[in-house]
């Protein structure tokens, strides 16, 4: 029976990375019209958030951009780790599968934006991905790790 629950998170763990690396793909290849008509409406927002505090304080659309770039990073940081660790059931090894993979997703990801219509290829925002797919990485491979060494230590207690 655990194998068949091992096999089926694998499956699922795939699909889901695969869709995320999709679903970042697909945000690149929109024009900068596009993208323009999706941040907009979010940078507004937020600003309307801040414009609540009592110190000014505001944020760009630039901002924005960059923030939902270390997002969208984090999260397939976050699926590539797990997946990565569900398949190959090591961390090392499942963190420099990790990183790589991000780092050519990151690559590609900047080149399909070299098509679309007032879209860019930036290195910085290869560098900025790259930090948001670390940053969940580490995180992930932390939690992991804990939860290794709780049972460990429930093993050792037993015996």
């Amino acid at each position: 029976m655990k194998e068949k629950k091992l096999a089926a998170a694998r499956v699922i763990l795939t699909l889901l990375t695969v869709a995320a690396i999709a679903a970042i793909f697909y945000n690149s290849s929109q024009d900068a019209i596009e993208s323009t008509e999706r941040s907009s409406p979010l940078t507004d927002w937020v600003n309307g958030i801040l414009a609540g505090l009592p110190i000014p304080f505001s944020v760009t659309e630039n901002f924005i951009r960059k923030l939902a770039h270390f997002a969208e990073y984090s999260l397939l940081g976050s699926l590539l780790s797990v997946t990565y660790y569900v398949h190959l059931r090591k961390i090392k090894t499942a963190l420099i599968g990790t990183l790589i993979t991000g780092a050519v997703v990151a690559t590609i990801d900047e080149i399909i934006q070299l098509f679309p219509a007032g879209r860019s290829c930036q290195v910085s925002d290869i560098l900025l991905d790259c930090c948001g797919v670390a940053f969940a990485a580490a995180v992930v491979m932390l939690i992991i790790r804990s939860i290794e060494n709780k049972r460990r230590k429930k093993l050792n207690e037993e015996s």
